[in-house]
């Protein structure tokens, strides 16, 4: 018989024999492993004939419920199935709108598992709280983040809530289903999935990670691989809105264009000898050894100067007040990069700013009142990326700049839920001849096919 004891997110083995992971932790004389690994211990345990006395709160009791209730969309259901036939370990990919909740909702049902929910921000936690309460009816959902800790059968918790409590909570849940899941990619606060003993672990994200990455390997290994996935063109104009994107280029004025193009040439020519010196490695190495030296730091502030210039030029801020004007009667979002670009929006265009220092209580009313009707646009820097369920919302403006693909789908996502009679519009608005214009090219394959109006 050997002991399994979990232990600060970790599974203390002790002498491991004939188990196939841990590693000698000389404080307590034992083997030692990421809790992480607990569903493979007990596999391989069973495997083999060994008995293990499990000092860990991993019986745990299921309670299934009817998953038919959902009425589940036939790709939510080919999702939830691949990802049973997955071990009910694995990623589902949807874009923003496709109903990723549901489909997390439907594996809860299924499993019956004590269930933690992780995402990223106290909004969205708090979206997913209100969820879920709706769909456990006359069953407490517990939350930790945002100065609340309750802890239930089913807990929502934000990834920071969850890198700090999971080494004491990781042995009460069967099921982690971590939203955005993209966000551990980078490898940053990873114990908060390492911590864990879950057996059964969904990860939702919009964009799929490269296969080819270092960070698909990381979620592979935390929650695993890609078990489905679904893009625009499949639900664009069925489960989908029907969408126009409109890419309307605009140029630098003289002045602005002088400043780009000093602000830009040390970068340029570093990046030219770097890749002539080391064709092989990749932007990250390139900005790593940029910031070892005087010269290199100046070069990026200089860049990031520049990218400031072409994600906001006036030519895009006259532009906005022309897209607002025209669409007065629609419910409209402005997107931006930075902080400082959505206020001057908000004051050119006198409509409320969301951002990420706007307090949750007038976050909360803000949205409120434009799901309400009573505001006609709001401009917004990331907050809105993740999870804000605005259904109303007809009109997108990207003014771009710094935004990759997964803000980008994120981004056009919130104008594509499903309304009666809805037709979505998403401008997106590019400064010709800069660091703006490719990286619009690079967002071009995920953008949502055209759809014919009716």
């Amino acid at each position: 018989m050997r002991r399994l004891r979990f232990d600060r997110g970790t599974l203390d083995l002790g002498d491991a024999e004939g188990l196939p992971t841990g590693v000698w932790d000389s404080r307590s004389d034992s083997h030692r492993t990421a809790a992480l690994h607990f569903a493979e211990i007990a596999a391989h345990a069973d495997a083999a004939g060994i008995t293990l006395e499990r000092d860990l709160r991993t019986e745990w009791e299921r309670r299934p419920r009817d998953v038919s209730s959902l009425e589940l969309r036939h790709y939510q259901a080919q999702a939830l199935a691949c990802w049973n036939a997955a071990g009910r370990r694995g990623v589902v990919v949807l874009p923003t709108g496709g109903g990723k909740t549901r489909v997390a909702v439907a594996a809860m049902f299924e499993t019956g598992l004590p269930t933690a929910v992780l995402c990223p921000t106290r909004v969205l936690a708090n979206a997913w709280l209100t969820e879920l309460e709706s769909r456990f009816a006359g069953e407490r959902i517990g939350i930790v983040g945002d100065g609340r800790r309750r802890i239930e059968r089913t807990t929502v918790l934000t990834f920071e809530s969850a890198f700090r409590h999971m080494d004491v909570l990781g042995d009460r849940f069967g099921l982690l289903v971590v939203d955005e899941v993209h966000h551990f990619a980078g490898g940053a606060r990873v114990e908060a999935l390492e911590s864990s003993a879950a057996v059964a672990r969904l990860g939702l994200t919009a964009t799929a990670p490269d296969p080819t990455s270092d960070g698909e390997a990381r979620l592979r290994s935390l929650v695993g691989p890609v078990v489905y996935e679904i893009g625009y063109a499949d639900l664009v104009g069925t489960h989908l809105a029907p969408v126009t994107v409109v890419r309307i280029p605009v140029r630098l004025d003289a002045d602005e264009r002088a400043e780009y193009d000093a602000r830009t040439r040390a970068f340029s020519e570093m990046r030219r000898t770097f890749v002539r010196l080391y064709p092989g490695a990749d932007i990250a190495t390139l900005l790593r050894g940029l910031a070892r030296s005087p010269e290199g730091l100046r070069a990026l502030r200089d860049r990031a100067r520049a990218v400031a210039i072409a994600s906001f030029p006036r030519a895009k801020r006259a532009l906005v007040r022309t897209l607002l004007k025209r669409h007065a009667a629609d419910r409209t979002i402005v997107f931006m990069a930075l902080a400082e670009n959505a206020y001057t929006a908000a004051r050119d265009n006198l409509i409320p700013v969301i951002t990420g220092e706007t307090a949750a209580p007038e976050r909360r009313e803000v949205l409120q009142a434009f799901r309400e009707g009573k505001l006609r646009a709001i401009a917004s820097a990331r907050v809105l990326n993740e999870g804000v369920d605005v259904p109303d919302a007809r009109v997108a403006i990207l003014v771009a700049g710094a935004l990759g693909a997964r803000e980008y789908v994120q981004r056009i996502g919130r104008v594509l839920r499903p309304a009666p009679d809805k037709h979505a519009v998403v401008y997106e608005l590019i400064t010709t001849d800069t660091t703006d214009a490719r990286q619009s090219r690079l967002r071009a394959k995920h953008a949502p096919p055209p759809s014919p109006r009716g």
